[in-house]
């Protein structure tokens, strides 16, 4: 069924303003809440996707448990309605690029990336605790503001798709899209239909540093035959030997991430938060504080040699405190 064409529609009390996203999991669009005097996205969910009232009432149910998540790095859900039998859910409106943008526009810093998976961390630990798991995390699903602010979305939604009965919402989630933006960063125990955790979207984030530190995915393969069998079966090559500016730290992390066995990976988001945020630091105070003398200029070179020791002890304090660590794209941008 061809999705209608809501620009200028009214939805509720909200009036549809432009298109901004398309993709399986639905339409996205900026619209006005004409009650509250503010934009927002709404999401319409592809038709089939709620097929019943019963079904809807417990997507109701739900969305309510999301609405309740409320984390500066996760995108807040406000509404969930059906109007003229488009279901669509109301979601705040964040502008900036998508981290698979940023990651395509080429390799971040070790410091950018163990802050950015840090935020991620953070908000998969908030919506844990509240037992929900993503189960579809992937660089498209996390915004990046102005200011480099994580911004999580989607959170429990891709249960519902695959709860789906509707060929095309299946078929939309199964083909090339899922190669494209799902398939990459699914954990085996999901390919297997296994039980699914919160350790499962420790693999992705797993998949998504990966990505961000080496520019590639854990596995290239194209075909979903190909890329199912390698990640059921194959160790992934190490970050370390794709890019020698990964960290023996960085690769650590990710490598506990990405292993196969649920048991052996991080137990819980707020134990690979805190190891982000370590790196993060260490990085930091890595590239602030200079090793030796090597590139210091040559007044302080002089003073450290001993010709002025006095004025030494009175300059490198400053020079170290001049130093300290410092905590380091642009359409409207909410993923479909």
């Amino acid at each position: 069924m061809t999705e209608p064409d809501l620009i200028g529609k009214q939805l509720g009390h909200y009036r549809v303003v432009e298109r901004i996203a398309a993709g399986g999991m639905g339409v996205v669009y900026r619209a006005h809440d004409e009650r509250l005097d503010r934009d927002v996205a709404i999401k319409v969910l592809p038709h089939g996707v709620l097929a019943d009232e019963q079904t809807r009432r417990r997507f109701r149910t739900e969305a309510l448990t999301l609405s309740k998540l409320n984390h500066p790095n996760i995108a807040v859900i406000h509404d969930f309605n059906t109007q003229d039998d488009v279901d669509f859910l109301v979601m705040e409106l964040v502008t900036g690029g998508n981290l698979a943008h940023r990651i395509s526009g080429g390799s971040l810093s070790e410091i950018q990336m163990a802050k950015i998976g840090h935020q991620i961390a953070q908000a998969l630990e908030e919506a844990h605790d509240q037992g929900i798991v993503h189960r579809d995390l992937k660089p498209q699903n996390v915004v990046l503001t102005a200011k480099d602010q994580a911004k999580v979305l989607d959170f429990g939604l891709a249960k519902w798709y695959r709860e789906a009965g509707d060929q095309a919402v299946t078929a939309a989630l199964t083909a090339p899209h899922a190669i494209l933006g799902t398939l990459p960063y699914m954990a085996p125990e999901q390919l297997r239909e296994e039980t699914v955790d919160s350790r499962t979207d420790l693999y992705a984030l797993g998949a998504i540093l990966y990505e961000m530190a080496t520019g590639n995915r854990v596995f290239p393969e194209e075909t979903s035959a190909a890329l199912t069998d390698a990640i059921l079966n194959r160790l992934p090559v190490t970050p370390r030997a794709l890019s020698t500016k990964v960290s023996t730290e960085l690769e650590r992390i990710i490598l506990k991430c990405l292993d196969k066995d649920p048991d052996q990976r991080y137990q819980t988001a707020k134990e690979l938060a805190v190891d982000l945020n370590r790196l993060a630091g260490t990085t930091a105070t890595h590239i602030s504080v200079p090793r030796g003398t090597t590139g210091w200029p040559a007044w302080i070179k002089f003073a450290v040699g001993g010709v002025a020791l006095g004025a030494a002890v009175l300059l490198i304090p400053p020079l170290m405190q001049r130093d300290s660590p410092s905590d380091s794209g642009g359409d409207a941008t909410t993923t479909a």
